[in-house]
């Protein structure tokens, strides 16, 4: 007798990110993938139930019958899945970590992770600093964190060992006129960011005029300023939104380069640090825009 197939949950956690935000690109985000590998992960879950879940529409993706059909497995299947890892994965654990990381953070990958630590260590309290790195690496050596996350040129490197690595590229309103003004207007973190001093390099070797028009260490205040076309920043890959397109050399912009997040961890860790600082290698360590990367 042949095994029953058996559908891997990451599916399921994607099919569900898509229907939760309409869009593939805006699921990426949620499960810490690549669009295109949640559209392959889509086409592996279509093809196994021999059914198109999906209906590819021009802004947005909608369930079919079947994927509505499936919606309800999909959740009951997730939802005894989490609650069987809450209460058998390892040694319950309790206790409290700190952890740091840059401010942008908190509107994207974060959340997410947090999310997840949550359901598999619910005894564990997580106290959150979120600041720019210069000051989250400071607050790190003063031993007043457990985990520090921070960014740092790629090429320069800096303290930690690396989880994930992307490529910066200049973000516009899709269709937009921002990027054609002269100066050109830009939406930056304050002073210190790296991803700040390298987009001015870059628009510098461009020979490009420009102008600040909008300081924040607000992610989504960036993201908001481009999508109001209000001004042009430079962003990771992954989070670009559909109301963005990739200013390249088409448009006089450079590439701006890559940058890494790095974790730095105390010498000695207990064992709350030890489990949050795991969690967040593995959750990141398919989020690349290329093969994954293996933290150092």
């Amino acid at each position: 007798m042949l095994a029953p197939q058996m559908i891997d949950t990451d599916l399921i956690r994607t099919f569900l990110a898509i229907h939760d935000t309409g869009s593939f690109s805006a699921a990426a985000k949620t499960v810490l993938r690549t669009p295109s590998a949640v559209s392959m992960q889509v086409k592996r879950l279509e093809e196994q139930l021999g059914r198109c879940l999906f209906e590819r529409l021009p802004r947005e993706v909608r369930l079919t019958g079947d994927g509505e059909a499936f919606l309800a497995y999909a959740e009951e299947i997730m939802r005894v899945s989490e609650a069987a890892l809450a209460r058998f994965a390892g040694t319950p654990m309790e206790g409290e970590v700190h952890l740091g990381a840059p401010g942008d953070m908190g509107a994207h990958a974060l959340p997410i992770i947090l999310k997840r630590f949550a359901t598999t260590h619910p005894g564990v309290h997580v106290r959150v600093t979120l600041d720019t790195s210069a000051r989250i690496i400071e607050a790190s050596k003063a031993g007043d964190l457990d985990v520090a996350l921070n960014t740092v040129c790629a090429i320069e490197g800096g303290p930690g060992r690396v989880v994930y690595e992307e490529a910066l590229a200049w973000a516009g309103k899709r269709g937009g006129r921002a990027w054609k003004a002269d100066p050109v207007p830009l939406a930056l973190a304050q002073e210190g960011c790296i991803w700040r001093r390298k987009a001015l390099k870059s628009l510098g070797r461009a020979g490009k005029t420009s102008r600040i028009a909008y300081v924040s260490e607000s992610g989504q205040a960036l993201l908001a300023a481009v999508e109001a076309d209000l001004a042009v920043s430079p962003l990771p890959v992954a989070n670009f939104t559909p109301e963005m397109e990739r200013l390249g050399p088409e448009q006089g912009f450079e590439e701006i380069g890559r940058y890494q997040l790095r974790m730095i961890e105390q010498e000695e860790p207990g064992c709350c640090a030890a489990a949050l600082a795991e969690h967040v290698v593995e959750s990141f360590r398919t989020r690349v825009d290329g093969p994954a990367i293996a933290a150092e």
